[in-house]
């Protein structure tokens, strides 16, 4: 158990909704009460008629609350500069990345706050080397997945799959998800790829809509070098990031992929392992 001294929480709320903008002020409220510093993300703060702050200057804090769904969370491990624990209270649909409701989740932070164990979960660094660029472009690290997405509906990509500078495939699809284990339960699982335990070390390589019967999810070392080329000419692509960040490919571009050396860091909730969240919110 981490016996870690919490001094400053942040509150990182979806501001679109009145129902979770309630919700971050009772929490705001409740915390005040155990003499903890708060701030909160000023979007929301200015529902609520406070001072907040932009995400970014949120690194202070010793660990930070969203109010959503795993897109919050997502969203916010991509503006956070540090690796701050996270814990997520859902008000979303799904919420498989969250580990508090709206009932229960006073009894839980009251433990949290006397100590509490940090998961650390693996990344994708993703690089775009432009085919007549110098350098190349780097996006944010991606904490489930990264789609490479045709920009023209029905209309396929050609795509060459190297693993370690080694060709694995090819083969025309409407794209590809390279999945962290943590994302094997979003988008990869709805294109038919593997379900993996997040301890796994290892990422996923999962063609959409394929044109091959070879064409198939891989699963490879977390160790490894992915590159992804497009080869079709003419052809345009979109480089997805969680569903938070896009950017722009085209033919005789490669996408390349290796373990982020910023793990994202989750605080660990008493009885919420991996499994009795497929049971619970999977099936």
């Amino acid at each position: 158990m981490e016996k870690k001294n919490i001094e400053k929480v942040g509150i990182i709320a979806r501001y679109d909704s009145q129902e979770i903008i309630n919700e971050a002020n009772r929490l705001i409220k409740y915390l005040e009460k155990k003499s903890l510093e708060i701030t909160i993300n000023r979007e929301a703060a200015s529902k609520i008629g406070i001072e907040g702050k932009d995400i970014p200057m949120m690194d202070d804090c010793d660990i930070v609350i969203t109010i959503g769904g795993d897109g919050t969370i997502l969203r916010t491990f991509h503006e956070l500069p540090k690796q701050t624990p996270l814990i997520g209270i859902n008000k979303g649909e799904v919420g498989f990345l969250t580990d508090l409701d709206t009932e229960t989740y006073k009894e839980e932070l009251n433990k949290i706050l006397e100590g509490f164990q940090v998961e650390e979960r693996t990344r994708l660094e993703v690089n775009i080397d432009g085919e007549k660029s110098e350098k190349e472009k780097k996006l944010p690290p991606a904490t489930n997945e990264v789609v490479i997405l045709t920009s023209e509906p029905a209309k396929m990509l050609k795509l060459r799959v190297l693993v370690d500078d080694k060709e694995v495939e090819r083969f025309g699809a409407d794209g590809i998800i390279i999945a962290t284990p943590t994302g094997s339960t979003a988008y990869s699982m709805s294109a038919g790829g593997p379900i993996v335990d997040p301890r796994v070390e290892a990422f996923l390589l999962v063609p959409i809509a394929p044109y091959k019967l070879s064409a198939r999810s891989i699963v490879v070392p977390s160790s490894s070098n992915i590159k992804i080329e497009l080869i079709r000419k003419g052809k345009h692509a979109k480089v997805i990031v969680d569903g938070q960040r896009t950017s722009k490919v085209k033919e005789g571009d490669m996408i390349k992929f290796n373990k982020s050396e910023n793990p994202a860091r989750f605080v660990k909730v008493e009885g919420r392992d991996f499994y009795s969240k497929i049971k619970e919110k999977l099936m």
